[in-house]
Parts: C-alpha cells; sequence; structure tokens
C-alpha cells in the first residue's frame, strides 16, 4: 500500500501561485491558509510575502503587473527570478483542485498538530479538536451571504421572460436563473406545446436552451419547434422542406438563439446525467446554457431507491432545482395531474396526485386547464397556482392554435 502525501511540493506550489495570479480574489478568499510556512521554495515564499503586504496596505490583492512593480522595488536577493516566474506563469485551469488540495493541506496540518499535543487530554477533549480540526476551511468554500456586506447585490436576478407578457407581469419579468419552474395538466392537456412554447421565446431572445425529452423524440420535438417557428401546421412544412430550412436558418441568425434536443432513457437516466450533458455541451461550445427544459421530470430515475413512488418523485424534483441553481439556468418541467381534473377550469398545486411532496421544490407552478367551451373557442386558462414573492390563485385565457403549437395571449 501506497502512503499517501498530504505535502504540497514545489511543482504544486507553483499551481498555487498560478490560481492566484490568474484570479486576485483567490488569496483573499484563502488568506489565512495560504502564508509563507506553506511553501518550500524561498521565491514563492517572498511571492506570497509581497502579496500579503500589499493586501495588508491597500486591501486588496495585487495584478500581476503591480505585483511585477512591488518586486522590482524590493531588497530581494533574486529579483530577477521572481519576476520571471511570475511573467512566464501560465494559467491554472484547474482552480478547483488547486483550493481543495490547499485545505486538505491546512485539514492535516491540524490534524497533525492536534496528535502532537495531545498528550494528557482525555478523550472527549481529544475527539473535540481532532473533529474541529478536520473542519478547517469548510466556511471558505460553503457558499454563504452576510448581511453586514453589500456586493451590490441586485433585487432581482437576471430573467427570462415567457411568451406571455401576463405572466412575466406578475413574476416582474419571469423567471429567475436558478428557478425551478412547473406547468401542470391533465392527459393532453397541452404540456409539450406549453414547454415548447417556452424554449421557442427563450430562443427567439438569444438564449441558449437544452430540450429533454422521454416521450416525443427528438426529431418530434424538433418538428414541433419548427411548427412553432414557421407558425405552420405539420403538413405546412412537409409541402416546401427547403422554404422551411430557410426560415429556420433565418430566425436563428437573427435571434442569435440555440437549442439543443436530447432524447432521455425513462427511469434510467438520472438528474445528474442530464447536469452533465449540459455542462459537456457549454465545454464543446464555449456558451452557457440558459434554459433546461424536461418533458417531463416524472420519468427520471430516482439516484436513490425507494420502495414509495411519491418519494423517488420528491427526490427528483429536489435534484431538479438543484441543478437550476447549480448550472444556473431556468429549468421548466413539467407534471400531470389527477384525471378528476380532465375538464376543469383551474390546476393546481393540491391536485398533482399523491406525490405533493413534489411541489416543495419549485418556485413556480402554473397549471393549464381546460374546460369543453375552452376546446370549442380554441382558449385554455393558465392559472398561477405558486409564484415565489408574488401573488397567486390568479388566472388568465389564452389562446390556442395545437395544429401550429401556438399557445398566445389575446391581441
Amino acid at each position: 500500500m501506497i502512503e499517501q502525501s498530504h505535502e504540497l511540493g514545489p511543482e504544486f506550489e507553483e499551481k498555487v501561485l498560478s490560481a492566484l495570479l490568474q484570479e486576485p480574489g483567490f488569496f483573499i478568499q484563502f488568506r489565512s491558509l495560504v502564508s509563507p510556512s506553506l511553501f518550500m521554495v524561498d521565491n514563492h515564499k517572498f511571492i506570497i510575502e509581497e502579496v500579503e503586504n500589499y493586501v495588508q496596505k491597500y486591501g486588496h490583492a495585487p495584478k500581476k503587473e503591480t505585483l511585477v512593480d512591488c518586486i522590482r522595488r524590493s531588497g530581494w536577493r533574486d529579483k530577477g527570478g521572481a519576476i520571471e516566474f511570475i511573467s512566464e506563469c501560465k494559467l491554472e485551469f484547474n482552480v478547483e483542485y488547486v483550493r481543495d488540495r490547499i485545505i486538505e493541506w491546512a485539514k492535516w496540518q491540524a490534524v497533525d498538530q492536534v496528535l502532537n499535543e495531545s498528550s494528557g487530554d482525555s478523550p472527549k477533549t481529544f475527539a473535540d479538536n481532532i473533529s474541529r480540526a478536520s473542519r478547517i476551511g469548510d466556511d471558505l468554500i460553503m457558499e454563504h451571504t452576510n448581511l453586514g456586506i453589500d456586493k451590490n447585490d441586485k433585487e432581482k436576478g437576471e430573467c427570462i421572460p415567457t411568451p406571455w407578457a401576463w405572466l412575466n407581469s406578475r413574476l416582474q419579468g419571469g423567471p429567475e436563473v436558478g428557478d425551478l419552474c412547473v406547468i401542470l395538466t391533465v392527459i393532453s392537456g397541452g404540456k409539450t406545446t406549453a414547454l415548447v412554447n417556452l424554449a421557442y421565446q427563450a430562443i427567439a431572445d438569444g438564449k441558449f436552451v437544452v430540450y429533454f425529452t422521454f416521450e416525443d423524440g427528438e426529431s418530434k420535438i424538433k418538428r414541433r419547434l419548427l411548427q412553432r417557428i414557421m407558425n405552420g401546421t405539420r403538413n405546412d412544412l412537409l409541402k416546401d422542406p427547403m422554404y422551411t430550412k430557410r426560415i429556420r436558418t433565418k430566425f436563428l441568425q437573427d435571434s442569435g438563439g440555440r437549442c439543443e434536443v436530447k432524447d432521455l432513457m425513462s427511469r434510467r437516466s438520472k438528474v445528474e446525467d442530464a447536469a452533465g450533458f449540459v455542462k459537456s455541451l457549454e465545454d464543446a461550445t464555449g456558451r452557457k446554457v440558459d434554459m433546461v427544459v424536461t418533458d417531463y421530470a416524472d420519468r427520471f430515475g430516482a439516484a436513490n431507491r425507494y420502495q414509495e413512488p411519491r418519494h423517488a418523485l420528491r427526490e427528483v424534483f429536489e435534484d431538479c432545482k438543484w441543478m437550476a441553481r447549480h448550472l444556473k439556468v431556468v429549468h421548466w418541467t413539467a407534471r400531470q395531474v389527477n384525471k378528476a381534473r380532465v375538464g376543469k377550469e383551474i390546476v393546481s398545486a393540491e391536485h398533482a396526485g399523491e406525490a405533493w411532496g413534489t411541489m416543495e421544490s419549485p418556485d413556480l407552478v402554473i397549471g393549464f386547464g381546460r374546460t369543453l367551451e375552452d376546446e370549442k373557442r380554441n382558449t385554455i386558462i393558465l392559472y398561477t397556482s405558486k409564484v415565489r414573492d408574488a401573488a397567486c390563485h390568479q388566472r388568465c385565457n389564452l389562446r390556442t392554435d395545437f395544429a401550429r403549437q401556438s399557445i398566445t395571449e389575446f391581441e
């Protein structure tokens, strides 16, 4: 068995300095751990001392050019070596790895200190000291907010508007990045059409949308999106495919939007699989994904096994909320409600069946209800069931044209 070393070593010291020079805020965050005693190479120790002196005087870490100037004015015996290192320092792309290694080193240093100074301590005191040492640095990586510190936070973050101005006005612009939003409908109640309209609006606004589907498959979702873009029926698309392609190309070029459609395996694909696909797309395209649409999240497999389906569904929706916050996207999905709501005006969270826990995680829950009269008039009723920080239990009539995949407001 190879003994694991917790020392950093000269090569890793260079990674730490590279991360520091790349992100000056890195030093501020880990200032309590990144001290000259951490380093073995004299030039590395000196550079950290210069950064610390600068921070003490000016309150923030120096930029690369400023640090070089500080070293030139210093009395350090190897100015040339320190300046050469800074000038030729390569970008460190694994800053998170560097961060974790530093914290790991700090924990083991603290644990070693407890072991060396624990003689005569009671078992309880020894256990408490070890536990305290193992938590060194955790406060630096766990995100938190200090009420007394201003960071120019906006009252409301970035929003991605829906196609319906009535709903946007109640959301003060639309769902916020990090929100999980759920559409409730009965079977064949228009959930996919509503999701297609949401994706269309985001693409038209220049956003990058990833559309996950379990039911219809990639080609059908693509066709539905094209129908919405063309404002045409399925037959209209088939009549002149070349015209359809020209309209699609112009729409994407004019808007700057993008959409990727991905088919997932029902009950086998997990939320973390979908999140991994989004991250891989961002890496491959060099572009941030803005909205994720899942049609629909009930089909995700839970990470853990449960005897009760409602427990599995609750975990799935908790994971969907995590994905929205972790990827910094607006995540739209849909759920079907009890069959008793067929032909009813109001579809609300309390009609979500036995899996009531799925309604705890979403930030926004809207229902689409439809009576027989609505079907005749080609209308649908949008009902705000759950709206955080805004008024809920309000309704609005919308116009539908399912042949053209559109749900729009009355002019």
